[in-house]
């Protein structure tokens, strides 16, 4: 059976046990695990992943339980993990959770990239039309097959390039200066704003970033502020 990435809303109720859509953290990639599909053998690489990254385990009754290994590994890792059961009655549940919860997040997370891990092709049509309105959703039986490509360190730069990356910067905090103005405007952030600014200047995780502003706001404040 393939699905319809339009379809998907008719055919499924989307949980609100493990999505807060008010303080949900946006990262960078997801991956997200048709573990009844690739088990345990999906999940290699997820100690390459880094903050950035969020792994979210779908499984059923037919596939919940982990091995030894495969929990150290995962306490191992940097990623954040979620981790859904799906209990609908339906036939391929967990494949229109999947699906589903893609629609959902890319509402707030267009420009994130999200990542199947299963080997089953009937996502293969749904898949391409995400990729018509250009959005950042791929396959993958295994995460080591992208992690291995996700290099993470610095590369040094050679003096013709000190000028562009000085322009780079000027523009990044340019942006960010612009961005703040027009959605933080309360007393609470303006008064903070230079101090916020230089954090998210000098930060290179999400996790530095929510250590910062943990040490100015409430939770509350911060979620919300991650959010945006």
């Amino acid at each position: 059976m393939r699905y319809d990435a339009e379809s998907i809303d008719a055919k499924y109720d989307y949980s609100e046990e493990y999505y807060d859509e008010e303080n949900a953290v946006i990262y960078n990639r997801y991956f997200l695990i048709d573990y009844e599909n690739v088990n345990r053998n999906g999940l290699n690489g997820i100690t390459k992943l880094t903050e950035e990254d969020c792994v979210k385990i779908y499984y059923s009754n037919t596939a919940e339980t982990l091995t030894f290994g495969l929990h150290r590994r995962i306490n191992a890792s940097r990623a954040h993990f979620d981790y859904i059961k799906v209990q609908v009655p339906i036939k391929n549940a967990v494949d229109c959770q999947i699906l589903f919860d893609i629609k959902n997040m890319i509402k707030d997370a267009r420009e994130s990239e999200y990542y199947i891990v299963s080997k089953d092709s009937d996502f293969d049509q749904a898949i391409d039309e995400f990729k018509t309105k250009r959005y950042k959703v791929k396959k993958v039986e295994e995460i080591c097959k992208l992690s291995e490509n996700y290099n993470m360190t610095t590369i040094p730069l050679s003096s013709k390039k000190k000028n562009s990356v000085t322009s780079d910067k000027a523009k990044r905090e340019a942006k960010i200066r612009s961005f703040y103005g027009q959605y933080f405007k309360k007393k609470e952030y303006v008064d903070k704003k230079e101090e916020i600014i230089q954090l998210l200047l000098k930060a290179k995780t999400r996790q530095e970033i929510n250590n910062g502003l943990q040490k100015m706001f409430s939770n509350e404040t911060v979620g919300s502020m991650l959010k945006k």
